[in-house]
């Protein structure tokens, strides 16, 4: 009987960890260069819906500029001025 709780502590165990690294790998920050196209575009339009939601005006175009240029920043971040 005792064999039969080893077994499903063993399977338990491996399911929380297995899970616990998913969970850590999956909060490592991306690098400037993973970011693709459709992910920028994407965040653009939100940025620009939620600002104007608020009362604010930020044009799709103009926000997709601006983080491209923060990507561009943060690719040359180590870099001297």
């Amino acid at each position: 009987m005792t064999e039969q709780y080893i077994g499903w502590a063993l399977v338990l165990g491996l399911v929380v960890g297995g899970a616990l690294v998913w969970f850590a790998v999956g909060r490592i920050p991306r690098s400037a260069e993973e970011v693709p196209e459709e992910e920028l575009a994407s965040e653009a339009a939100w940025i620009s819906a939620t600002v104007d939601s608020r009362g604010g005006k930020a044009p799709a175009d103009l926000v997709q500029e601006v983080l491209e240029l923060h990507l561009e920043y943060a690719k040359r971040a180590d870099e001297p001025f």
